[in-house]
């Protein structure tokens, strides 16, 4: 009956085979090309491309190649771009250079439409051809993940009391550090999907080794992790193993810290970062993290020819620097050391530098500031007073100059400080006595010396400058100038290598000092120490009442027979010893061939019972027991001798022993052997006497040894033996 014709829309072709990928940076934010592939159905020359989703895609920077055109109304996340001479049904490539990419991440939407020809300035009038609008099947973009802060920390940096100087040094090549880095992640990440860490060294080879073991991320707290190392030594770790898959792990926006240990390798290094979801990218630093700068493992050797107490010393230095270049080398000396800091400084090219906490530095600089090479050296270092068994290390920091940037470091077996050999004191520790006789030994190594220095305990007096407070017993040279206070003996020849014995006058205090320890240093005439010996022990101070006693010897020829005569007075009486010991020097040996030979020349004193009360069975010792019938035995307050033959050293005066030394020593039990057993009360040490030598009271002692036998074996005349008692006394 009727119609009507009425104008319906304009249905467009869909664009076909269309793919949209990035190449080059994948994270949100960052700076990429995106290279779009498409089967137009219509003929076209200019096309329209709107990013959707994410947000802010910017196409502001975007470049194409020529002879396509980008329109100057490209803007935001829309670019235009002309003579693009799209043939239907024929497959077209083109790439957009430098587009910023979204914010966020996430799966990408696009709106795609193609023009007859360039789009005139009123778009209404504009004759589309194809669109895909909506498309959701371009490439998902990765979230960024931004790294807020990132350290290497060597393994020694948190324990700074274990390791007081490595802690302060940067970490090395090829040793274990632990590596750390602030993240934040612009997409979530859920529980069993991956975080994969890379370090990309030179050329895209493997960088430095990641550890698996230790491996910790956190944020508010520890997050649970699985961590494996994958085929190309990247680190895979797998979040929250094990929970549902729509459980978080990773928030976004939010800093969540890794510690890791890794050892670190020479080169420039970069730190990729990528989350992945069934090996999907999910986030990404795009590896544009760089990494860091370890510094070089150097080698140390510290020697030193000889290191006495308190010494100005020289010490051989060698570093090996390996690839580290060094214009300045910082030496750092154990506790106690101390550099050299006169005008001679501490050697070539040396000078004191800055301590660092309780230790000291030294310098060595190149004066052309042309790179060290050659760092092998000598540098003066003054030794501490003593050290511990196990010496500590020194170490060396080479550095370039300017900022002093550390280039390496190494450390080096230090030495001991040796105490002087063969040191020792010996007196009769009695409370007050005065003018008791302390004898010193030592040896020295070193043709070397000619200054001795004693500092005793406080309250020990003593002195050598009065009348024969002084006994030289094996010092060289004639009497030494003496100074009492304190004390110091300037000799009159220098010292060679060899023991040395010396005694001089002391008064003790009425108890055991605090600090019981005397300091023994050998100089040179420039009052440089030469060898020393400090805290030597003392002896301890006990309240009993006996006097230094004496040493007396008839007749001092090489070789031959002399009778000894040694005396003790006891000012109070006194209980509780059973033995006394006398030690004789090395060399001396007693001469006795019967008991009778040992007198007791004061029938007062308590010696035990019988002919067996004086025990000579080793020919370096006697030693006379005291009765032991009853449960206490006194010695009564009296002055005692003993004598008994004995045969000098033969045949010169240097076969006499260097320590030349008798002991009397007072015992608690009968076992006492020397001067150092346990059981010993308190032991005198006496001054020997020398071939020739004239004994002090040589005057009484007149009998030759012939003459002192024969006398005791004539009993039958009472008075004749009466009368050889007497020339003995």
């Amino acid at each position: 009956m009727s119609s009507q014709i009425y104008r319906s829309w304009t249905v467009n072709p869909q664009l076909e085979n269309v793919q949209i990928r990035l190449v080059g940076s994948l994270a949100a934010g960052s700076t990429s090309d995106i290279v779009f592939t498409l089967t137009p159905v219509s003929s076209a020359t200019s096309i329209r491309l709107h990013a959707v989703s994410p947000s802010e895609f910017d196409f502001s920077q975007a470049t194409v190649a020529i002879p396509l055109d980008k329109d100057p109304r490209s803007e935001g996340a829309v670019i235009i771009i002309n003579r693009l001479n799209l043939v239907p049904l024929t497959p077209t490539e083109f790439r957009v250079n430098s587009v910023r990419l979204g914010r966020s991440g996430g799966q990408t939407r696009w709106d795609i439409i193609t023009y007859a020809e360039e789009i005139p300035q009123d778009m209404s009038k504009a004759v589309r051809r194809d669109e895909k609008l909506g498309f959701t099947g371009g490439f998902r973009l990765p979230g960024n993940i931004i790294v807020d802060n990132k350290v290497l920390k060597s393994k020694f940096k948190d324990d700074s009391g274990m390791f007081p100087v490595k802690s302060q040094f940067q970490p090395q090549v090829d040793q274990d550090a632990r590596a750390e880095f602030t993240l934040r992640f612009s997409q979530p990440v859920y529980a069993s999907q991956y975080l994969e860490i890379r370090c990309v060294g030179e050329g895209g080879a493997v960088g430095y080794k990641l550890k698996p073991d230790n491996f910790v991320l956190q944020s508010a707290g520890s997050i649970p992790t699985s961590t494996i190392v994958g085929a190309n030594g990247e680190l895979r770790v797998q979040l929250k193993p094990g929970r549902p898959s729509t459980e978080l792990a990773i928030a976004k926006d939010t800093p969540h810290t890794i510690f890791m240990w890794v050892q670190p390798t020479r080169g420039t290094n970069n730190w990729k970062f990528d989350t992945l979801a069934v090996n999907v990218i999910t986030n990404t630093n795009d590896g544009r993290t760089s990494g860091f700068s370890p510094v070089e493992r150097m080698t140390l050797t510290v020697q030193a020819q000889r290191s006495p107490p308190n010494a100005l010393i020289e010490v051989t230095i060698k570093v090996g620097q390996g690839s580290a270049v060094v214009r300045e080398l910082v030496v750092i000396a154990p506790p106690a050391f101390v550099f050299d800091d006169r005008a001679a400084g501490c050697g070539d090219m040396c000078m004191a530098g800055q301590p660092l906490g309780a230790r000291r530095t030294a310098i060595i600089a190149s004066p052309t500031s042309e790179p060290l090479t050659q760092l092998q050296f000598m540098i003066r270092v003054r030794t501490p007073m003593f050290s511990t068994n196990d010496p500590a290390p020194w170490f060396v920091e080479g550095r370039s100059q300017g900022a002093g940037t550390s280039t390496g470091w190494g450390e080096g077996n230090g030495f001991r400080v040796n105490q002087m050999a063969g040191r020792s004191v010996s007196y009769g520790g009695v409370a007050n006595l005065r003018s008791v006789q302390m004898i010193f030994t030592f040896s020295l190594e070193v043709d070397w010396g000619s200054q001795i220095h004693v500092t005793p305990p406080h309250g020990v007096l003593l002195a050598c400058s009065t009348e024969g407070a002084l006994k030289r017993i094996s010092l060289p040279g004639g009497r030494p100038d003496c100074v009492d206070d304190p004390l110091q003996l300037r000799l009159t020849v220098d010292l060679t290598a060899g023991v040395y014995a010396f005694g001089i006058a002391a008064d003790m205090p009425p108890e055991t000092p605090q600090d019981n320890t005397f300091d023994i240093a050998i100089k040179d005439r420039n009052g440089n120490v030469v060898d020393a010996a400090y805290q030597v022990p003392g002896k301890p101070i006990v309240d009993i009442g006996v006097t230094s006693p004496t040493l007396s010897w008839s007749r001092a020829d090489a070789g031959q027979p002399s009778v000894i005569t040694i005396g003790v007075t006891f000012v109070r009486d006194t209980i509780s010893i059973k033995a006394l010991l006398i030690n004789f020097p090395e060399r001396f040996i007693h001469d006795v061939q019967k008991p009778t030979d040992v007198q007791n020349l004061n029938r007062l004193f308590p010696v035990a019972a019988g002919q067996e009360w004086a025990d000579t069975t080793f020919t370096d010792r006697i030693k006379i027991f005291l009765d032991d019938s009853d449960d206490i035995t006194t010695i009564a307050a009296d002055s005692y001798r003993f004598n008994f033959p004995v045969r000098v050293p033969c045949c010169q005066p240097s076969d006499l022993p260097k320590k030349n030394i008798w002991f009397l020593s007072l015992c608690r039990e009968r076992d006492c052997t020397s001067p150092e057993h346990r059981s010993v009360v308190v032991s005198f040490p006496m001054a020997g006497f020398g071939i020739n030598e004239l004994a002090p009271d040589s005057l009484k002692v007149k009998t030759s040894f012939a003459e002192w036998r024969s006398c005791i074996g004539k009993n039958f005349i009472t008075v004749l033996s009466l009368f050889c008692v007497v020339l003995t006394n």
